[in-house]
């Protein structure tokens, strides 16, 4: 409604059909009319760890009994067309449609692919998105506060002003609560209907907000919709937390429980992604024990036990997490998005856990912007510390509520002012009004830009405490700022219509001429990784490895421009390297490279065989390695096994029992060779011969 109500009531405009009907009473697929073709709907793309070579694409059925699926795709420029299969998700809680995700790898960087999606023989429509280009960084993209409400209405109206505002945008940020009801299927039918376009394009970069748990305490919903990069929080990245859960105490193995529960649980809620030069970083802010206790939980009675403050550890756990991922960002830029507000703008709203434990990371580590949903407000600001001594010049992290919805709320009135009571200043607020941001990237400079979408009678507005009496419009310009940044991070952000300052440039940061390569070895092998880099001062390097997720860790004494890898074994299969080239006080971090590690062939040959009735079995053998030998000899029911040890190149004869005074017809003998070590695979060889008298 558009009438102005009493301060601190809840405002939600009138959203439709789709905000009055009961969960789940409508089934067509994929927020399709009755007379459309039945095809998969709900095409999504998210953002891969390698954006430049992947794409993850979820999707659902066209039908409700749908089994298989699988994505076809082709360079929109000209080429070959490939199948990729698509695996069934979770079942989501909100309909009985099936989904399914797949991630596709091996693509170009810089590059534009055409797609589509079936399941069963249906086909959707033919669509296009393009992979991120690491050596370009001018880029936009598109940043939204919850829609949740009027998502029939309002939502398709915001995402098109967005769309027509950014065109080119690589993608959208959402913190969260995109729909009011998890288990309503009809809401998520109306956001992937408004998001029809831009999702199927370009990277949809969500997080979850409390509104995802509602009627779906599992997230089973979330989950079936969205694919999201596997680098949530672990026991290798969360540095000294993950001691917590050492030992066979009772607190400790309480801390286990949680930590592994969490884990698997953080999957798609709490990810990150590098994409030109910006690490784009989500965290989940929803603290509900429900979803947070483990289904089988130790006993705990200890003053200790971490099932004394939940919440709290989950939020200090993701802190750890943070502190570990903004520690390891190769990116320039790097934001985080989630929907409850370090700094609350709306009435009776504070989250001072999450200041407590998050802030202090956003600060440490200088992250430029700090996205936030919830409030249904406008906030933003910075935290005190980080002012100077011109005005309207700051230099730390950037604080933002924003509402991409029709449901406001009011503002904190002063008096209770989150911000200013915890040492924060709100440089533009507002109630009563909906936003979308795009936020413009470049090589030096980050340009946030706020545009009014939709706007209620009783909308107002603030600057620097003060009511404008300006008369917005929808479409216009609400905030903006710049962030200036040099690549040894001395940072400024300045305030729309103030001239920045001047910013020292140190000399430039090294330049990678020839990147290392993947390597693909075989187990003995000695392989040499290298890298060829220019600058203006002597370079130095350091060569750097990590295993699966876990941190990257520094090679001692590897300081050269190639590092050699000496008699490699498969242990070492899919481990990942990287360089750090440094010129004075600047550095640029290489390409990460796998090493893939094959076997050596091995071979084991047979050569004479004695098979006399009654007799022993002789067999002689000769392998190529070290190892043990097993010899099978298979004369109709009887069966003769031996083990011996062998040397490398020596013919042994192994004897076997006696075989059965009534043996006759054929014997058959395997030889199976074990290999000793790691180096060379296991080889086997079989021959038949007739058994004589």
């Amino acid at each position: 409604m558009n009438v102005r109500m009493l301060r601190g009531a809840r405002r939600p405009a009138v959203a439709g059909l789709a905000a009055v009907l009961a969960g789940g009473i409508l089934t067509l697929p994929s927020g399709a009319m009755a007379d459309d073709p039945v095809q998969p709907t709900r095409v999504i793309l998210t953002p891969t760890e390698t954006p430049e070579t992947s794409q993850a694409i979820t999707f659902q059925g066209a039908e409700l009994d749908d089994t298989s699926a699988k994505v076809e795709i082709k360079p929109a420029a000209g080429g070959a067309t490939r199948a990729v299969k698509a695996y069934l998700q979770p079942k989501s809680i909100s309909n009985d449609f099936p989904h399914f995700s797949t991630v596709v790898s091996g693509l170009k960087p810089g590059t534009d692919y055409t797609y589509r999606v079936s399941t069963d023989g249906a086909w959707s429509d033919w669509a296009t998105f393009g992979t991120a280009d690491p050596d370009e960084k001018d880029f936009s993209y598109v940043y939204y506060g919850d829609a949740q409400i009027g998502l029939d209405t309002t939502w398709p109206e915001v995402v098109r002003q967005a769309q027509a505002k950014a065109p080119d945008s690589i993608g959208s940020v959402h913190a969260g609560d995109l729909i009011d009801t998890a288990s309503n299927d009809v809401q998520w039918q109306n956001w992937f209907k408004g998001m029809k376009s831009a999702a199927t394009t370009t990277n949809v970069f969500a997080a979850p907000g409390n509104h995802e748990y509602s009627g779906d305490k599992l997230m089973t919903a979330w989950k079936a919709h969205f694919e999201y990069p596997a680098n949530n929080p672990n026991d290798s990245t969360i540095g000294e937390m993950a001691k917590l859960a050492e030992g066979d105490s009772e607190v400790a193995q309480q801390y286990r429980a949680y930590f592994d529960h969490w884990s698997e649980f953080a999957a798609e809620t709490v990810y990150f992604s590098d994409y030109q030069g910006v690490r784009f970083i989500t965290v989940n802010a929803t603290r509900d024990t429900t979803f947070l206790t483990p289904d089988a939980l130790p006993a705990c009675t200890a003053a200790d036990c971490p099932s004394t403050k939940v919440a709290e550890l989950w939020t200090q756990y993701q802190a750890a997490w943070l502190d570990h991922v903004l520690t390891e960002s190769p990116s320039k830029w790097n934001v985080v998005t989630f929907h409850q507000p370090v700094y609350s703008g709306s009435e009776g709203r504070n989250e001072p856990v999450l200041r407590q434990y998050w802030v202090p990371v956003f600060e440490k580590h200088d992250i430029d912007l700090v996205q936030m949903g919830h409030d249904h407000v406008y906030s933003r600001g910075f935290k005190d510390t980080t002012a100077t001594t011109t005005p309207g010049v700051t230099s730390g992290p950037v604080y933002i509520v924003s509402n991409s919805g029709a449901k406001h709320y009011d503002l904190e009135t002063d008096e209770k002012n989150v911000w200013t009571n915890n040492g924060a200043t709100q440089v533009q607020k507002g109630e009563d009004f909906t936003t979308y941001q795009v936020v413009e990237v470049s090589e030096d400079t980050l340009t946030y830009s706020s545009y009014i979408a939709e706007i209620t009678p009783s909308a107002q507005w603030f600057k620097n405490g003060k009511k404008v009496d300006t008369a917005y419009q929808v479409g216009d310009l609400w905030d903006r700022f710049t962030v200036h940044k040099t690549d040894a991070g001395k940072k400024a952000v300045v305030e729309d219509g103030v001239t920045p300052p001047v910013l020292e440039q140190p000399d430039a940061a090294p330049v990678i001429a020839g990147q290392p390569k993947d390597v693909r070895a075989k187990a003995g092998d000695t392989v040499r990784l290298s890298v060829s880099a220019t600058a203006a001062k002597p370079l130095s390097y350091q060569w750097q490895r990590r295993s699966g997720n876990g941190a990257w860790t520094d090679l001692t004494g590897k300081r050269g421009a190639s590092l050699d890898l000496t008699k490699v074994t498969p242990a070492e299969n899919s481990r990942r390297y990287r360089v750090v080239v440094t010129a004075g006080t600047r550095s640029t971090v290489s390409r990460e490279v796998s090493l893939k590690v094959t076997q050596r062939a091995s071979s084991v040959k047979i050569g004479s065989v004695t098979a006399k009735r009654g007799k022993a079995v002789k067999v002689k053998v000769r392998p190529s390695v070290d190892g043990t030998v097993k010899v099978r000899v298979k004369q109709g029911r009887t069966t003769l096994t031996k083990i011996v040890r062998v040397k490398a190149g020596r013919t042994v004869t192994v004897s076997l029992p006696r075989l059965s005074k009534k043996a006759s017809g054929r014997a058959t003998v395997t030889v199976s060779l074990d290999a000793a070590g790691s180096v060379y695979a296991d080889s086997s060889a079989r021959t038949s011969v007739k058994v004589r008298r």
